[in-house]
Parts: structure tokens; C-alpha cells; sequence
């Protein structure tokens, strides 16, 4: 029976497009399909727009497809997918255009990371490899405009990476497919420039952006950071903070097995302006060349803990680990997991219950969510017996946690060292002291008229009522705090981690939230030793001209001991909301970095 083919993603297995044999669909989205396909023996990669030249496409698929192999037409180097051919199926004139490319039998690159488990020496001389690439494509006018982890293959057989997809690329004297300020491309690798840019120019639809050399050296650093500091980027879709203003952590900071040079020149790569950072690609090559040939012990250590050592089957005794796992069923599996440990731990819970005070779930608060709006089951860990910790003692005991996971506060337990004074809490909650009126009316009175002569800064550390709507100036940190974070807990100005804004705002924490001003209780997702995963941080949030300041006072770490603190988002104030923000309903990452401060910005 003849089959009859209406559109270039329904290709079965067999079916030949001018003598190019299909083997099997690699992948299909709103743009195009990408087809295994065979001829002459070797394998290629048969890319279809998924709308014809007239077709009325709103998206411009075919424009666009076009656009990459005009690309592609003016490059030819070992680490850029080489075009091999091209044509329209059924109709040479007028039917859907297709590519055809090198084939790589490989992985993406956040494959890799999670099936390879590279050394900071292979991963930077990989990155030596794409740099080059990269400065050879501008040679020749060419941008690719959406780096990113998707869109750099690895080959299995020698670890040689290939830069794809240039859907989005432009070069010199090429038609303009864009009727927005910026070009297509993901959001997480668009340079602090081009981010200004479309916040001041979003409404003008005649705005184009100019996009440079170092848009795209800022985008393959951002890269090489999420290869260094997310050990599953691949399945994980929450990834630290890069945008906005603040620089985020260095790589060392949140993973302790990138050699503190390659964390350093990270930090360059991605610096906020452009002039920071390396003037071409070929200056980011040479810096890595030269660190790539480093051989001491942490750049020859797998940066990230490897996975376990996969299970003998019962049948043959062997490890079934020649066929590599489907990555959806990697994640179906994980969750499965999940799902079963968040079983048992409830289970465990209820013959606990004796002793409420070791394990609770944290009061008055809804569940905690991952990354799939899924609850989490989170679990307080138990009090140590050592001594309160005080004044001498280096920095609290790391509590171990799953990543992502916030550990909640204990019941009651002792606090900090009495030679520790503590802050007052921003939060207006019924516990927080700061808040606490004085006994007698005339007590209250004298109290109000303070508040009245104050500052808003000061009003907001002594608890005024109707001060949170005022946005307060700089300010210099309570030395109560300074002393905690400098001396107890050994912190140092500058420290960043990944905090969940508000533990209140619904959602996962790779998606935005939507903010007012008032009292806010916050979660650290990616810690720090001296500040651990799971710290619930109080403070305030304020929203006036669509921007977001987050000022946190306290900080309640895992083992339930608080201490005075000052950490804000925003290093040089008021961070601006994403498109549609407004006082009161600020629109903003639900998940950011904050970091330690001496003086309130």
C-alpha cells in the first residue's frame, strides 16, 4: 500500500527525499525536524523547515533555515557543522526546504557533562576548541546569537565538540528576519547589554540591537560556568542565577573541585560590562590554552561526584551500562526515586512522632516545590550536642542536604552564644521581637514618635509599622550583624549564594514570581559552607518604580540557630523588574543571587 506524505515530519523509516535515505526522526520543534539519513553508506543530518517560503509563516522557518545556510556557506572549520547539501522536497521550487549536515554521534554538551564527568583540564581544553571556532566565525562575519549548552554536540568517539544550529545567526548583508528589538535566542546567554538594551528600547519595535563579539564571548562563558557548577544540566533544569546586575558566585564557590584560576577567569568572561571582559574570542582562547595545560591534582579530578556504579543484571551478571539510558527515562527514573524516598520519609515521620521536636515540617508554610511544581518533602535535622556556637568558633557545621532541597527551622532550640547579639527581624511576624510594641500605651506612644523622627532605614531595623512601603537609601549594616557574619560565622563581604526570594511564592524556582512590598522569608538553594543550602533568610521586599530591593536581616541555618545578618539583592540598589513590572507587582526571577554586605545599598 502506497503511503502518501503530507508534510516533512511524518518521514517514516525508508522513505528517501532525493536519494537521502531516512533512517530515523532525531528531534522536531515549531521551526523544523531533524532526520537521521543515509546515502552511500554515511550517516548526515537532514534539518526540514516545518512551514514552505509561502505558507504566510509567522515565524519565518523558512526564512530562517535559509539564513543558516547562508551562515554555514562562509564557514568551514573542524569545530562548526559542516553543510553538505540542500534542496526542497517534493517541489524544487516551491516545496520544504532542507539542509543536509555532518552527522555527530554524540551528545549535547550538557550531556556530556552528566555522562563524561570531565576534568577541568578536558573541559577547558574543549572550551579551547569552541573559542576558536567561535573567533574564526566572527572572522568571517559571522554571529551565531544563541550559544548555549543545546547547541554545541560532543562526539562520543573523541570528544571533539561541533557548534550547531544557526537559526538564529546573522552575518554581514543578510536580510533582517527580526521585527523585535533583539534577536531570537535564549534568555539565560544574552549579554547585561543586550538585556539594558531591550528594557529600555522594549516598546520602541523599530529598535535593533547591535549585536557585537563580546555578546557572543559573554554567552559562551556563561556556558563554560554552567558546565563548571551544574553537575546535571542536562536533566536539571534549575541553574544559578546569571542575570541581572550582580555578578553571580564564583564556580569555586559553589563547587569546590573548579581550580580557583579557571573559576577566576570564568568571572571574566561573564563580566557585567563588556569592556571587562576578553575584547574577542581568540583572547578567551589563548587564556584557556594556557590553563588547559595545567596537571596538578584538581584539574585532572572529575568535577563533578560520579554516579553510582550501575547494577549487574540478573540474567547475565554484567553491567548494563552498554546501551546509555534515554535522557527522558533518566529523568522519569530520578523522579520515580524521588517519589519513592518522599514515601519512605513520611512513613518515617509517623513513627516519629515521639519526638516532634527533632524532625517537623516547617510551620504555618506551604510545601516547598521542585522544579516540576512537585512538593518536597523537606526533614530538620537534628541538633548537634556540641556547644552553642559563639565568638572564636571558625563557622557553623555544614549540614548535608540534597541539592535544591531547603531544610526548615527546628523547633525551639537554644540560640547563638549570648556574646552574640541579635538583630532585629524585619519580618512582621508575631515571634519577631522588632515588632513587639511596648506594654503600657505610653510605652507605645514614645515608641511612635521614634519611628516618627527616624530615618526610613532606621525605622525599618526598629520595626515601625507602615515602613515597609518607603524604599530606604544606603545605610550602613548593624555591627550586631557585622560582628556575626565577620567574626562568627566567617563570611566575607561579597559572598553570593542562589536564594528562593520569598518560601511563600508558588511555582518552580525556574520560572519568575511576582512580588509586593512587606516581609519576606526567603531559602538559600545554593549555598556556601558558611552559609548552607537550606538557611531561611527574613527580611523585607520593596517594589517602588517596578524595581526589587531585598533587604535580609536574619538568618536561621539548618541545625536552627539564628543569627543577625545583612544580605541584599541588588549590589548597587533597586534591581529592575522583568517587562510589565509595576509598584507593588514587581515580575522577577524566583530564584537570584544575594549577597553579604557591610553597608545596605
Amino acid at each position: 500500500m502506497l503511503t502518501v506524505i503530507h508534510h516533512p515530519a511524518q518521514f517514516p523509516p525508508g522513505h528517501t527525499v532525493h536519494g537521502w535515505r531516512i533512517v530515523k526522526l532525531v528531534g522536531a520543534g515549531a521551526y523544523g525536524a531533524v532526520y537521521k539519513v543515509e546515502m552511500n553508506g554515511k550517516h548526515y543530518a537532514m534539518k526540514v523547515a516545518m512551514h514552505r517560503a509561502t505558507s504566510g509563516d509567522e515565524e519565518k522557518a523558512d526564512a530562517r533555515l535559509r539564513r543558516e545556510l547562508g551562515c554555514l556557506v562562509h564557514l568551514r572549520h573542524p569545530n562548526i557543522i559542516a553543510p553538505r547539501s540542500h534542496g526542497r522536497w517534493p517541489d524544487f521550487e516551491s516545496g520544504w526546504l532542507y539542509v543536509i549536515l555532518d552527522f555527530v554521534d554524540g551528545y549535547t554538551l550538557a550531556e556530556w557533562v552528566e555522562k563524561v564527568h570531565p576534568t577541568a583540564q578536558e573541559v577547558a581544553r574543549l572550551f579551547v576548541k569552541l573559542s576558536a571556532a567561535v573567533d574564526y566565525m566572527h572572522g568571517r562575519g559571522v554571529f551565531h546569537r544563541d550559544l548555549k549548552l543545546n547547541n554545541v554536540m560532543v562526539r562520543t568517539s573523541d570528544n571533539e565538540p561541533f557548534i550547531i544550529d544557526f537559526s538564529a545567526g546573522d552575518y554581514t548583508h543578510a536580510e533582517d528576519l527580526t521585527d523585535a528589538p533583539l534577536p531570537p535566542g535564549t534568555r539565560r546567554y544574552r549579554s547585561p547589554e543586550a538585556a539594558r538594551f531591550l528594557r529600555e528600547n522594549g516598546d520602541d519595535r523599530d529598535a535593533r540591537y547591535e549585536f557585537k563579539v563580546t555578546d557572543d564571548v559573554y554567552a559562551l562563558g556563561v556556558c563554560l560556568f554552567d558546565v563548571l557548577t551544574a553537575p546535571q544540566p542536562a536533566s536539571d533544569s534549575v541553574k544559578t542565577p546569571v542575570e541581572g546586575r550582580m555578578m553571580p558566585p564564583h564556580p569555586r564557590r559553589l563547587n569546590e573541585r573548579v581550580p580557583g584560576a579557571l573559576s577566576d577567569a570564568v568571572m571574566r568572561f561573564i563580566a557585567r560590562k563588556p569592556e571587562n571582559r576578553p575584547p574577542t574570542a581568540e583572547a578567551m582562547r589563548r587564556e584557556l590554552e594556557a590553563l588547559g595545560k595545567e596537571t596538578g591534582p584538581e584539574w585532572v579530578t572529575p568535577l563533578h561526584t560520579l554516579t553510582a556504579k550501575p547494577l549487574l543484571t540478573p540474567a547475565t551478571g554484567t553491567e548494563d551500562a552498554a546501551k546509555p539510558a534515554h535522557p527522558r527515562r533518566g529523568v522519569v527514573l530520578s523522579a520515580l526515586g524521588t517519589a519513592l524516598a518522599v514515601v519512605v520519609l513520611a512513613g518515617f515521620f509517623a513513627s516519629r512522632q515521639a519526638e516532634p521536636e527533632r524532625r517537623t515540617m516547617i510551620p504555618d508554610e506551604p510545601a516547598l516545590q521542585d522544579d516540576a511544581g512537585a512538593p518536597l518533602l523537606v526533614v530538620a535535622p537534628q541538633e548537634d550536642a556540641g556547644m552553642p556556637l559563639g565568638i572564636g568558633v571558625a563557622s557553623p557545621k555544614p549540614v548535608a542536604s540534597s541539592p535544591g532541597v531547603a531544610l526548615p527551622p527546628q523547633a525551639p532550640v537554644q540560640k547563638e552564644s549570648p556574646s552574640v547579639k541579635r538583630a532585629p527581624i524585619v519580618a512582621s511576624t508575631s515571634e519577631s521581637p522588632a515588632l513587639k510594641a511596648p506594654a503600657s500605651s505610653g510605652g507605645r506612644a514614645d515608641f511612635l514618635k521614634k519611628c516618627a523622627a527616624a530615618t526610613a532605614a532606621v525605622a525599618l531595623q526598629m520595626g515601625c509599622p507602615g515602613s515597609s512601603q518607603v524604599r530606604p537609601g544606603p545605610s550602613e549594616c548593624p555591627s550586631e550583624a557585622r560582628e556575626a557574619m565577620f567574626e562568627v560565622l566567617r563570611l566575607q563581604e561579597g559572598d553570593a549564594v542562589t536564594l528562593t526570594l520569598d518560601m511563600n511564592q508558588p511555582g518552580p524556582n525556574g520560572r519568575e514570581g511576582l512580588y509586593a512590598d512587606g516581609p519576606v522569608r526567603g531559602v538559600v538553594r545554593n549555598g556556601i559552607p558558611e552559609l548552607p543550602t537550606g538557611t531561611v533568610l527574613r527580611g523585607q521586599l520593596w517594589t517602588s518604580g517596578g524595581a526589587l530591593l531585598a533587604r535580609y536581616t536574619e538568618a536561621q541555618y539548618p541545625n536552627g540557630r539564628t543569627y543577625p545578618v545583612c544580605i541584599a539583592i541588588g549590589e548597587n540598589g533597586a534591581e529592575e523588574g522583568i517587562e510589565g513590572s509595576v509598584p507593588g507587582a514587581v515580575r522577577f526571577p524566583r530564584s537570584y543571587p544575594a549577597s553579604v554586605v557591610k553597608d545596605w545599598p
